[in-house]
């Protein structure tokens, strides 16, 4: 895989996105001429702009839409739009449910962005888009392995089994390992690699463990809430050892639960995903 020069690709406008809007001196002129290289996502920034999701104000112009969401959201829209457009191709994996995995990858990103306001609000952002980014590998896997993919997904529905460790005994890698080769390919944060890789296990990701924490805890509480894909039942149960790790209390659980449930509800109606 990591020698292909098949591997799915990053939008270039999402690629470009990523990479300037970490830059604090960035110029909003930079951000719209990287949007504009992609009439599909510039078409979806303005849509999302005046949905009712953001108030349905009108705003008639790429630079307006991105004055008004702000840098940090429009970085998460992207993302969003971006993933949207990744999963929207052709399955080969017959069992892979893409829809699905959109919208259990969009209820973890909220989930992150949800965690990281309460316990780190500076990486919040970041943490939506690792969230949103987690289960890239997938694609990877879909795309070069579809027919083990399909045995392991099989074999996680009948077993109720985890898709990880079926995974490794198949093929001697999981889509975890996939996605870390996908995130390197497309230059993505390190903070973004490490919990697309290690998400399965946080304490593996050493300096990065407490945000790839929260991607962990935040995929269980989208299984919890009923956001799971491929018919998978495994990771639903939230690991309380690693929560109390990063601080945050099994009480809020619940309600984080709740406001993901809500946002993916809003999320889905102004992205346009059936449900």
């Amino acid at each position: 895989m990591s020698r292909s020069e098949n591997l799915p690709t990053l939008p270039q406008a999402a690629s470009n996105v990523l990479r300037i809007a970490d830059d604090t001196d960035v110029n909003p002129r930079e951000i719209e001429r990287a949007i504009e290289m992609d009439p599909a996502i510039t078409a979806k920034i303005l849509k999302v702009a005046n949905s009712a999701y953001y108030g349905s104000i009108k705003v008639p112009t790429l630079s307006r839409a991105i004055s008004f969401l702000g840098m940090t959201s429009v970085r998460s829209v992207v993302i969003s739009i971006a993933m949207q457009q990744m999963v929207s191709g052709k399955n080969h994996c017959p069992s892979l449910n893409k829809i699905e995995l959109w919208r259990h990858s969009l209820a973890t990103a909220i989930g992150c962005r949800i965690i990281g306001k309460l316990r780190n609000p500076g990486k919040s952002e970041e943490l939506y888009c690792a969230g949103m980014m987690h289960e890239i590998g997938l694609l990877a896997m879909d795309k070069f392995v579809p027919n083990e993919l399909h045995s392991s997904i099989q074999r996680a529905r009948d077993s109720h089994g985890d898709l990880i460790e079926i995974e490794n005994d198949v093929l001697g890698f999981s889509h975890a390992d996939a996605g870390k080769v996908l995130a390197k390919r497309w230059n993505l944060s390190p903070l973004v690699q490490n919990a697309i890789e290690f998400w399965p296990d946080p304490y593996m990701a050493d300096e990065y463990f407490e945000t790839t924490a929260v991607v962990s805890i935040a995929k269980a509480l989208a299984n919890t809430m009923g956001f799971k894909h491929s018919g998978l039942e495994c990771n639903s149960e939230v690991n309380v050892l690693v929560a109390q790790e990063i601080g945050l209390p099994e009480a809020q659980f619940g309600i984080i639960g709740d406001v993901v449930a809500q946002e993916v509800a809003r999320a889905q109606e102004t992205f346009q995903i059936a449900a």
